[in-house]
Formats: C-alpha cells, sequence, structure tokens
C-alpha cells in the first residue's frame, strides 16, 4: 500500500503592475537558487533588482534573466489591451544589461520600442539608487568596438556572453542617465547655458583599449551620442581626464591661456593672431590656397564658410577658418566663428570613433 503524504494548497496572489497581471507560485524550499530552474514569476522590478544586487536568476512576465544578462522579451503572440499594431516587436528579445565579470553592470543604452524601453528605465533608475558601478553604451557601440568596426549591429552577430564579461569593463563608472548643463560661448565671448540629455557618461575597456561613451553637446537637439577611443596606454581617472585626452596639445596651452576655444565634433577652432592681410599675402606668395565651402578632412563631413590652407613652408597642413562651420549632414549645431578673426581649425586625438544612426539602431564611424 502507498502512502501519499497530504498537500495543502496555497492559494495564488494576484496583482497588477504596469497594467500586466501575474501569478505568484508558493516560494521554493531550495536553498540555493543558482542550481534550480527558476520557474516563479516575479515582479519585473524584483527580477531588475535581484539582477543587480546578487546576479540571480528570475522571470517576470515578459523581463528575464539567467543571472548574467537581462533582457526584455516578448511572445511571438504578444497583443496588449488588445492592440495589433505592436508587431514590429512580437517575439523578440531586447538585452537590457549584462553583469560583468567583476560585479558591475553594462546597460544597454541602445533605443528601444515601448515597452521595451520601459524596462530600460527601470533598470537605470534601480542603478541610480543602489551603490553599484555600472556603465551605459549603446551594445551596436560595443559590437563596432569588439570588432575593429566590422560589425556595427548588435542585432547581426551578438557577442557571447562570456566573452563580453570577460573582455569589456568599467573604468570610469556613469552618473546615470541626466540632463546635464552645458556652457558654451558664442562668437562675441558672451556666455550661454543649455541643457543636453545624457545617458551617464562613462569610459569603459573593450579588450586592451579605453573607450569615452558620452554624449557631444555640439550635436543637434539634445546632443549626439558618441564611443571615442582614447590614444592613451593607461586608464584615465576622470571623465574630465578622459575628455582631455582628446585634445591636442595645441588645445589644452590655448585653454590655459583662457582662449576663447570652441568645438563642433571633432573639430577645434582655436582664435589665431593672423591677420587677413598676412594670410592673403601666403596665398598670393603660392604656399597657401585660399577656399570657400572647404569641407575639412578627406572624408569629413564639417564645412568651412571660408579657409586658408597652408600646402607648403613650415606651416604646410595648418588651416584657418572664419564664417559659419557647418555639418553637411546636418548632425551638429552650426557654429559661427565670425567674419572677422580667424581660428586655426584642429582635429581632436582619438582612434575609432562611432555614433548612432537610424534611430539609434546601427552604430557608424564619425
Amino acid at each position: 500500500m502507498t502512502c501519499r503524504t497530504p498537500v495543502r494548497r496555497v492559494p495564488r496572489k494576484i496583482f497588477s503592475e504596469r497594467r500586466y497581471w501575474y501569478h505568484v507560485a508558493p516560494p521554493s524550499e531550495e536553498a540555493d537558487g543558482r542550481e534550480r530552474k527558476v520557474t516563479t514569476k516575479m515582479q519585473h522590478q524584483q527580477v531588475i533588482d535581484n539582477f543587480i544586487n546578487r546576479g540571480t536568476p528570475g522571470r517576470g512576465t515578459y523581463v528575464k534573466t539567467d543571472g548574467r544578462v537581462l533582457t526584455s522579451e516578448f511572445p511571438q503572440n504578444y497583443r496588449p489591451w488588445g492592440h495589433w499594431h505592436w508587431r514590429r516587436i512580437e517575439g523578440r528579445s531586447f538585452p537590457l544589461a549584462v553583469r560583468l565579470g567583476d560585479g558591475n553592470v553594462l546597460v544597454n543604452g541602445a533605443r528601444f520600442d515601448w515597452p521595451a524601453t520601459g524596462h530600460q528605465m527601470d533598470v537605470l533608475r534601480s542603478l541610480g539608487r543602489l551603490p553599484h558601478k555600472f556603465g551605459v553604451v549603446p551594445f551596436h557601440s560595443i559590437v563596432a568596438a569588439f570588432t575593429g568596426g566590422e560589425v556595427r549591429d548588435w542585432n547581426q552577430k551578438p557577442i557571447p556572453i562570456r566573452d563580453l564579461q570577460r573582455e569589456v569593463g568599467i573604468v570610469v563608472p556613469s552618473a546615470g542617465e541626466r540632463w546635464r548643463e552645458v556652457t558654451e560661448k558664442d562668437k562675441y565671448g558672451r556666455t550661454h547655458t543649455r541643457q543636453v540629455h545624457t545617458l551617464g557618461d562613462s569610459v569603459v575597456r573593450v579588450h586592451d583599449r579605453y573607450y569615452l561613451s558620452a554624449v557631444d553637446e555640439t550635436g543637434v537637439g539634445n546632443g549626439m551620442y558618441f564611443l571615442a577611443e582614447l590614444e592613451t596606454p593607461k586608464p584615465p581617472a576622470s571623465l574630465r581626464d578622459a575628455f582631455d585626452a582628446l585634445k591636442p596639445k595645441i588645445v589644452l596651452e590655448a585653454e590655459t591661456r583662457g582662449s576663447n576655444v570652441r568645438r563642433q565634433g571633432e573639430w577645434f577652432a582655436i582664435p589665431a593672431r593672423y591677420l587677413t592681410s598676412e594670410l592673403m599675402r601666403d596665398v598670393a606668395r603660392g604656399v597657401a590656397v585660399y577656399r570657400q565651402r572647404h569641407v575639412l578632412g578627406r572624408d569629413g563631413h564639417h564645412e568651412l564658410e571660408e579657409a586658408v590652407i597652408y600646402r607648403a613652408g613650415p606651416r604646410k597642413g595648418e588651416v584657418y577658418a572664419r564664417g559659419v562651420l557647418r555639418h553637411v549632414k546636418d548632425e551638429h549645431r552650426d557654429l559661427d566663428l565670425g567674419t572677422i578673426r580667424w581660428h586655426q581649425m584642429v582635429h581632436n586625438i582619438t582612434g575609432a570613433a562611432y555614433t548612432l544612426s537610424g534611430g539609434g539602431a546601427m552604430a557608424q564611424f564619425d
């Protein structure tokens, strides 16, 4: 005769979070959550907090984690509230964050469709109130840096999580997603301030190289995201050191003198001491040429209204400009240098640099 132990039924609790309904089963009696298959559905916030704090597996209706990577996943038949226009995310999975080998968290800063973007904001809010080091970088930029630009879309060739954990690290952590006040000077030296939306500037290591992940305030609208490789053998100690690593020596010296150095994207404009008559004399001598609507760089996108380019002599390669500096693809705000004083144009110091295109759907070379 077989004896059966009577089982007491525990009523299920039902509650709502953001209009989603969940069933919560009784807690498991197993002590080690890492050694069992997770079958209990949890609130999204609970899944996120457990992932950040302990790296434990968990799953809600649409937010899941195996302890290493946190994802937002939607079934093939995803139809919220009876709407049929959500086909673009049904059956899709969005990586929200990865726990790196050192225990820090790398958050995917790419743009998602709703409601995945809501889950992304939940992760950022949680990290903002918890004492954990983290970085916010679009995974498209990470895969571009990881592959040397061969792959620019994370969905095209995702990096294996074990490789990501080993080869990527947080050097200077993010302060979180926020609005940053930037101070700018116009052509008359007058100071203006405006708000720029940032993902949370940070420095990350990919392989043995260091990258600054930040928002360029000269970009149109609220700024443009970029990931720039730093030409430095050692990790920067702070964000200020990272930004200074992008500046050539001549720019740093001009700033030390108090010059009103201005910038558009990767190009710095340093006020020059040369008069128009001096520059035009060199043009007449044949050591320089005068150009209108000159585009900087071999495959550049920054166009100068007026330019003097030195082709010979001790100043060969130097470029002086005045008037309006504009971006031919309208990705940066116009920079008015004025029509009186000339400025020397100097490119920043960087290795590979990436911005985002297609609404944040792909990394592109800058």
